[in-house]
């Protein structure tokens, strides 16, 4: 679990950017970085061209949601049903090529770019439904999904001390727009309530210092 002083330090990193692009702040501090680099781009294209729900995922979406933090992985969780098959012969003949992966996943190695995407059955650990899809978000020409289920994957299922700090800093940074109803609903659904309210109260009294 996060310290008093671990919130105080989410909170003041959060505050220091709260005026700023973050997505801007973020590339410029690191020129070598692109957010939606050429490889993300093209697989949205492709997934919006065959007319698949997807959310660009992982972490990376992060300064997408106020949170300076550079990731290197390419991710989109896509509904698509029991089976991802259909979407790998869309990607036949438009420069990718599929890599053998686990069950649920599968990774495509982008030929022009040189770079692997990774597209999940699901935004795991969370599921697909219709609630979650509809309260999705538009970024930059992205879809992604609500800072309140975003936050909640981050806890859910993997309970470390970086996903608690980051789902914090999510919440925090988005904290005068969210649904704290529907987040606590989800959260006890998730059988994630103690994490969340340990997160709640730590970044509220923070705030308040």
């Amino acid at each position: 679990m996060l310290s008093d002083r671990d919130f105080q330090r989410i909170v003041r990193e959060i505050d220091s950017v709260k005026s700023l692009d973050v997505v801007r702040f973020v590339e410029e501090s690191s020129p070598w970085f692109r957010l939606l680099d050429r490889s993300i781009q093209r697989v949205s294209q492709v997934l919006e061209e065959i007319g698949v729900f997807y959310v660009f995922y992982g972490l990376r979406p992060l300064p997408l949601y106020g949170v300076p933090y550079i990731a290197r992985d390419r991710i989109f969780a896509v509904k698509v049903g029991e089976s991802l098959d259909g979407v790998v012969e869309a990607f036949r003949g438009r420069g990718f090529e599929k890599v053998i992966g686990p069950r649920g996943r599968i990774s495509f190695l982008d030929l022009q770019n040189n770079n692997v995407v990774m597209l999940l059955d699901s935004p795991r650990p969370l599921k697909w439904s219709d609630e979650l899809a509809g309260r999705c978000l538009q970024r930059m020409g992205l879809r992604i999904l609500s800072p309140e289920d975003y936050a909640l994957s981050l806890i859910v299922g993997e309970t470390g001390t970086m996903r608690m700090e980051l789902a914090a800093k999510v919440i925090y940074a988005n904290m005068d727009r969210l649904d704290k109803a529907y987040l606590e609903k989800r959260a006890s659904e998730l059988s994630a309530g103690k994490f969340l309210k340990a997160i709640l109260e730590g970044v509220e009294a923070a705030s308040r210092r």
